[in-house]
């Protein structure tokens, strides 16, 4: 199993600017043929996004943003961390989670 590690510098709230990012390492990843790509903690919307998770919108936004990459996980299976809604009342409202993505989904 050929395993990489991406250690980019995510801006924090620019979407667009972290998918294409992530998407170009992906693509690198397809060329070198590795299985398994890593992304740091809360690549999706760049660290620390502070107050920004206050507001549902942008995790939304962050899902969205999950969703598009995970379209685009064809051949590599990528694990790229975002904040995720807490469906237990008890605890924080958030995790700060670890998404799988391959095969599209």
């Amino acid at each position: 199993m050929k395993i990489a590690l991406s250690q980019l510098n995510f801006r924090i709230g620019n979407f667009t600017y972290n998918i294409a990012r992530i998407l170009d390492e992906i693509e690198k990843a397809e060329k070198e043929n590795v299985d398994l790509l890593v992304f740091a903690e809360l690549a999706v919307c760049g660290y620390p996004p502070l107050d920004f998770l206050d507001y549902s919108h942008f995790i939304d936004r962050c899902k969205e943003s999950i969703r598009i990459i995970a379209e685009n996980c064809h051949t590599v299976t990528v694990i790229v961390g975002g904040p995720a809604f807490n469906p237990d009342p008890k605890g924080k409202d958030l995790f700060n989670a670890a998404f799988v993505l391959e095969a599209g989904k």
